[in-house]
């Protein structure tokens, strides 16, 4: 048997583990993750919805930030959840979305002009306008006030996992999956 010495041990190759693996990397330390399926086959790849963050890109999300986002959060746990982390989430999501974009993530865009969507089984009009054409948009999903849900048609999460992946491989993180 070998041993192997490493600074950070993850248990787990989905989006979380391979995240923090990709963020140890980067500050020059050692990342092992190991893991029960391939990365790529992880349970994060099911995920469709998108990931929460207050860009304010689109006509629907405009005026966003990070307290009204805080504050939908709280509502949503129904005053359950931790609210320092909570406050750290809706802080660092724009610069995470932002990162991912920088990364290769082909988040869906704002494209101007009328659209209608539907909300309640009735039927709305957005317009949006020419100078946010090509900003990084986002769709309503879980009751929120404003728009911030940031998605990649109906697969976010397997577009997710696969950057993710492929920043392991660029970054040197060895994964030992199917332990």
């Amino acid at each position: 048997m070998d041993t192997e010495f490493t600074d950070l041990l993850c248990i787990g190759a989905g989006l979380a583990g391979e995240r923090v693996a990709v963020e140890a990397a980067s500050c020059g330390f050692k990342a092992i993750c190991l893991s029960i399926v391939p990365p790529r086959r992880s349970h994060s790849s099911a995920a469709q919805g998108g990931m929460q963050a207050s860009l304010g890109n689109c006509a629907m999300g405009e005026g966003d930030n990070s307290d009204i986002h805080f504050e939908d959060t709280v509502k949503g746990s129904d005053w359950g959840c931790d609210q320092e982390v909570a406050r750290l989430f809706v802080e660092t999501a724009p610069r995470a979305v932002r990162e991912m974009a920088f990364w290769g993530i082909p988040w869906n865009r704002v494209v101007p002009g009328k659209s209608a969507f539907f909300k309640g089984g009735k039927q709305y009009e957005k317009v949006e306008p020419k100078e946010n054409e090509g900003l990084i948009t986002a769709r309503d999903f879980g009751g929120t006030a404003k728009w911030r849900t940031c998605y990649t048609s109906d697969g976010t999460g397997h577009t997710l996992l696969y950057t993710m992946d492929n920043k392991v491989v660029e970054m040197g993180v060895v994964v030992h999956d199917r332990m």
